[in-house]
């Protein structure tokens, strides 16, 4: 494929991408159609789908958009102690997810439902949250009977469902994934021996 066929496939695929955020975030997901999509979008219908199998697909790129602005602060992330590293990127993640509460649902769907257009590679999360998993491992913070990506899927996990009952009850999502956020990451604590402190 040529550079300049590469770079429209991208700006399709982008356009439409932002067109159906807009439509979301104005009308609302279950008001807005695909035909209502491309239409906004200046794009056929096919190039929909050439580009997302399902309405839905649109919410897997987008929370691979919010991983991307949460990337560069990795490293700052690593400098810290394991586990605040780790808390500090939930936080951020959290107040990312919280400006568009009401896509939250549509976002814990394509996360935790593993929708059939996955690929089976690790996810733009699962690469976020994967070097802070394994530094604190390394660090002896984390159990080395559990694999990292074992840890993560555990921690995001979690980390949807407790969005879940957050969003559901009306709370504020950093106050809802506090408590069971704790809770998973004193599972995969390091285990001690009887008497041993």
């Amino acid at each position: 494929m040529s550079t300049t066929r590469a770079m429209q496939k991208r700006e399709t695929h982008r356009k439409i991408f932002d067109t159906a955020l807009h439509l979301f975030r104005t009308q609302g997901v279950e008001a807005t159609s695909v035909d209502q999509i491309v239409q906004a979008a200046g794009v056929s219908k096919g190039s929909f789908f050439v580009h997302f199998p399902t309405k839905d697909a649109i919410f897997t790129l987008y929370v691979d958009h919010l991983t991307a602005e949460l990337l560069p602060s990795l490293p700052q992330w690593l400098q810290l102690a394991p586990l605040s590293g780790l808390q500090q990127a939930t936080e951020a993640l959290t107040e990312a997810v919280e400006q568009d509460l009401g896509l939250v649902p549509y976002i814990i769907q394509a996360e935790l439902l593993g929708q059939p257009w996955d690929d089976g590679r690790p996810t733009a999360l699962q690469q976020l949250f994967g070097p802070l998993v394994a530094q604190a491992q390394s660090a002896g913070d984390l159990r080395h009977d559990l694999s990292v990506p074992q840890i993560v899927d555990h921690l995001l996990s979690t980390y949807f469902i407790a969005l879940i009952w957050g969003f559901r009850r009306g709370e504020r999502l950093g106050a809802a994934i506090a408590l069971p956020m704790r809770l998973a990451l004193d599972g995969v604590r390091p285990r001690y021996e009887e008497g041993r402190s």
